[in-house]
């Protein structure tokens, strides 16, 4: 069991090792799809069946160009972000982030690309009666506060668009209409399309690290259940389809543009088809289409849509749905793993310290001392049943010696030993076991969060605490303290695997420290650090520990006598348990009068130690 324990702590140190590593060296990435047409000419074997009516279109939309004048916007303000509306194509153009820390990030706070015909919200219509011109100019102005309208009218087409800013929540809603105005028409087929764009220079994913390559902005779906990502590398070589989407859109680990239609997925399914555009500067667009309509003069097609474009904060995605008024399912994109039951907690008490701190490394220092105050009761047993193992350590080796050839024999005779001494040999696991889902849970935290991208601990040293430490100061000393404390913890077992607890786990989290994100690593030196003068306190103050220390050694004292004995082949001296009281006085004349000592006393020294002084009796006065 002994062994058993040592092996999982090192297992479960090497499992989290080689899980950082392979996803760090080997991100994942979706399987090509076989080439298909661009909108406008897919095939419907393409899309799949039970598509609900919704079929990728079969005609080429008509590449018609109309002279436009000088494009107007109307830009609102806010102080998070700006967004800009333009009259070419009616779009929302651009989208930037206010905060500064974005300056760092490769988007510089622009969530849209900056080129002509992009941006959101793109109205065209593929398979249809009628379609629209490839450069539209229409009609905006501004209702009042948040609310932008345009207008746009063909000869068959009147559309109008309602876009609605909810500031608190970084949403953009859309509301769509389209009247058909043609004369005489009584069967017509519309297949309403909007468009989406993001950028992703491919050179940067190729050529950058594995860090920088999954900041990096990607495809992303959510689908049957699941969020689907594709890399701008995948969709240039074959584009991206999905049905009955719920969102879609473009995410980076800490940002985000998706896109949600107001639709019913059972009676009218939606899909999507994203396929690159300009494969030199990563320019992809994303078509959401929501399947044919028959209409005739007279109709009016609506269609509702609302956006999420901002830092994938766990607090504010979690209000999108109310904001939104119907289930969004934004928050999917703040993925915790198996532990978000306690990444949330952590996360939320995280908010709340910096809150009251202002600095997000001292919020994770604070939460370091709150997890371990929670956890000392446990981490205090259990080092003290590792004080226990390592005064058994001596008859332990006797056992394994002597029952070396019979494994089956030793278990037994330890597991024996464990129970006379009750001594749990899973203890000394408990403080790594314990903190596994801790560090798992805060680095998954760390690799979505959006409240922590780009936040400093101290400037000009670590500047984003979800990225690794760049001086490498911080991982160094962790390594340090990792190997003192590791010299405080009491040997249990064997020198081979004593060594490996001593160099091969601080060695391990060291190099992988390397790697973390600077926020998982201060709170693993905060926690090393507490763990070592908890061990200090242990070892010098605490009561039970010098007990059991004590019990421990009396005990391997009298073993040893007992084997030193039986190598002379006689019996071992008999010793009465040591009693720590305060001495007593007494005269030098306590013997019994007639000289001799009593009955016991006799009997003991003529049996056990001949050559032992006669005990002497307090007189009484």
């Amino acid at each position: 069991m002994q062994e058993t324990g040592k092996r999982l702590i090192v297992a479960v140190a090497l499992a989290l090792g080689v899980m950082f590593v392979f996803n760090m060296v080997f991100p994942q990435k979706d399987p090509p799809k076989p080439p298909v047409t661009d909108v406008g000419s897919g095939s419907a074997a393409a899309a799949g069946s039970g598509s609900a009516g919704v079929t990728p279109s079969t005609t080429t939309v008509p590449e018609v160009t109309v002279q436009r004048g000088p494009e107007q916007k109307i830009v609102i303000s806010y102080p998070r972000f700006t967004a800009t509306f333009s009259s070419y194509g009616g779009v929302l153009s651009s989208y930037h982030l206010s905060d500064p820390r974005y300056e760092k990030d490769q988007t510089k706070g622009e969530l849209l690309p900056s080129m002509s015909d992009t941006g959101a919200f793109g109205v065209n219509f593929a398979r249809s009666t009628f379609v629209l011109p490839k450069q539209t100019e229409w009609v905006g102005e501004k209702l009042g506060e948040g609310q932008v309208k345009f207008t746009y009218r063909t000869p068959e087409l009147e559309l109008e668009k309602v876009y609605e800013i909810d500031a608190a929540n970084f949403l953009v809603k859309l509301k769509l209409s389209v009247k058909v105005i043609a004369p005489g028409v009584t069967d017509a087929t519309e297949n309403l399309a909007l468009s989406v764009f993001a950028i992703q220079d491919p050179k940067h994913v190729i050529k950058g690290t594995s860090q920088e390559g999954d900041r990096a902005w990607f495809s992303s779906t959510l689908s049957e259940g699941k969020i689907k990502h594709t890399g701008v590398v995948s969709v240039i070589k074959a584009p991206r389809e999905e049905l009955g989407i719920v969102w879609t859109g473009y995410e980076h680990p800490y940002l985000l543009a998706a896109y949600v239609p107001k639709v019913d997925l059972l009676t009218s399914p939606t899909m999507k088809r994203t396929y690159i555009v300009d494969p030199t500067t990563g320019l992809m667009r994303t078509d959401i289409l929501f399947g044919d309509k028959k209409v005739k003069t007279g109709d009016v097609l609506t269609q509702e849509m609302v956006s999420y474009l901002g830092p994938k904060n766990y607090t504010t995605l979690t209000k999108a749905d109310e904001a939104a008024g119907f289930n969004t399912q934004f928050k999917e994109t703040i993925n915790l793993g198996w532990f978000s039951f306690i990444g949330k907690p952590l996360l939320w008490l995280l908010l709340k310290f910096y809150a009251v701190l202002g600095n997000w490394g001292l919020a994770i220092i604070l939460l370091t001392f709150l997890v371990k105050g929670v956890t000392i009761y446990w981490t205090t047993q259990s080092m003290r049943s590792m004080k226990a193992m390592a005064g058994l350590a001596p008859q332990m080796k006797v056992l394994q010696e002597k029952y070396k050839d019979d494994r089956a024999r030793l278990n037994t005779e330890m597991q024996a030993l464990y129970k006379v001494h009750s001594v749990n040999p899973i203890a000394g696991c408990l403080p790594i076991v314990m903190q596994m889902p801790v560090w798992l849970a805060l680095y998954r935290m760390l690799s979505t969060a959006g409240e922590l991208y780009q936040q400093p601990f101290i400037k000009g040293w670590i500047n984003d605490m979800t990225a690794p430490d760049p001086l490498h100061i911080l991982p160094v000393i962790l390594v340090i303290v990792m190997f003192l404390q590791a010299r405080l913890t009491p040997q249990t077992g064997d020198s081979r695997q004593q060594k490996i607890m001593q160099y091969g786990m601080p060695l391990g989290f060291g190099v992988m420290s390397f790697m973390f994100p600077a926020g998982l690593t201060l709170y693993i030196f905060t926690n090393t650090c507490l763990s070592a003068l908890h061990s200090v306190y242990m070892n010098k103050y605490d009561r039970k520990t010098k007990d059991i220390v004590a019990k421990m050694k009396a005990m391997a004292d009298a073993e040893a006598a007992k084997a030193e004995a039986a190598k002379k082949g006689t019996k071992p001296a008999k010793k009465k348990a040591v009693i720590d009281v305060a001495p007593t006085e007494t005269d030098d004349d306590t013997d019994d009068q007639d000289g001799t000592e009593s009955s016991a006393d006799a009997g003991e020294a003529g049996t056990s130690n001949p050559a032992r002084p006669r005990k002497k009796k307090k007189r009484r006065k």
